[in-house]
């Protein structure tokens, strides 16, 4: 059954309709930050995707993408980390949005801004359309 699973996934994954993903990258502390937008063919979605040191955060449609707010609740104990997860609390937040830029009564672009705790990890990143 998993070897199904599989191949019905990458059978999906290599006839689905979005483009390579475009990255903009910041090294931010001692982490890499990357945030990408993965284009969706004409009148499709699109995702925006934050990745830490190569590990996916977070992928979204543009739907949902405006206003993130997510929260991690660090274990007591020995634990694997986010470096900017560890800023001396139990909680972090990552927080902000990837926000429509409208001209003429069409979007043009989409601006991403996000914290990751009090670190801006992600400032000003512009992606363009057509």
């Amino acid at each position: 059954m998993k070897k199904y699973f599989f191949a019905l996934a990458a059978i999906t994954f290599s006839t689905s309709a979005f483009s390579a993903p475009e990255c903009k990258q910041e090294k931010i502390e001692n982490s890499n930050i990357e945030m990408c937008l993965i284009r969706g063919e004409s009148f499709q979605h699109d995702i925006y995707m934050l990745k830490a040191d190569k590990v996916v955060i977070f992928a979204l449609t543009d739907d949902y993408v405006e206003n993130i707010s997510l929260e991690h609740t660090i274990p007591d104990g020995l634990a694997i980390e986010f470096p900017l997860s560890k800023q001396g609390g139990k909680n972090v937040k990552i927080t902000g949005g990837c926000v429509p830029e409208i001209k003429d009564d069409a979007e043009i672009a989409r601006v991403c801004n996000f914290y990751w705790g009090k670190y801006p990890v992600v400032k000003d990143v512009r992606f363009e359309f057509q």
